[in-house]
């Protein structure tokens, strides 16, 4: 006696195909976590390495001109024009005690998002955006230079290269920060 077969239906064929395709395929690589990573915008004040965080950056331009202002700090180097906008130009390195940055070179103003605040900071040189692995934060900031370590947040090793964030907040909130007005002495 010779057995009839049932034709499949068309379900029982998908079953059918998804089961030999399972037997037969390739299984995909395990799903691994990437570490995450911490991104900032990286320059240089004097010899110094520093980070700020994206949200705490509006622009980043080259130094055009900066009028001077009459009777403030030596550090803040007066007002520039950005993009239509005034903003204060802070001499980053010379209002942490460093030597001034010469108006010759080629500096960069990085323009800080801070409320309504309109200041820029007067830089050395900026890197560009920079990643770091949050687990490998140093945590130590005793490294850092004595004028510069109130101002950074964290620190991050990289190999030889210690950077420090700069805690953007804490620096424009800080009265000598805000203390603009040259004071004579008697």
């Amino acid at each position: 006696m010779s057995e009839t077969k049932i034709p499949e239906t068309p379900l029982d064929l998908l079953v059918r195909i998804e089961y030999l395709s399972r037997q037969a395929g390739h299984k995909l690589p395990e799903k691994i976590e990437a570490q995450p990573l911490w991104r900032g915008i990286a320059f240089s004040v004097d010899q110094l390495r520093l980070v700020i965080p994206l949200q705490m950056i509006t622009d980043v331009v080259e130094c055009g001109p900066v009028t001077p202002v009459p009777r403030t700090k030596g550090w803040l180097r007066g007002v520039a024009n950005v993009r239509g906008t005034l903003y204060s130009v802070t001499d980053l390195a010379c209002f942490l005690g460093r030597p001034p940055l010469a108006m010759e070179t080629e500096g960069n103003l990085l323009v800080l998002n801070e409320g309504d605040l309109h200041s820029a900071i007067l830089v050395s040189e900026v890197y560009g955006l920079k990643s770091f692995d949050e687990e490998r934060d140093a945590g130590d900031a005793s490294t850092l230079d004595a004028s510069l370590r109130q101002y950074v947040s964290r620190v991050f090793n990289e190999e030889t290269q210690i950077w420090g964030v700069l805690d953007v907040p804490h620096l424009v909130s800080d009265e000598a920060f805000r203390e603009i007005e040259w004071q004579a002495t008697a």
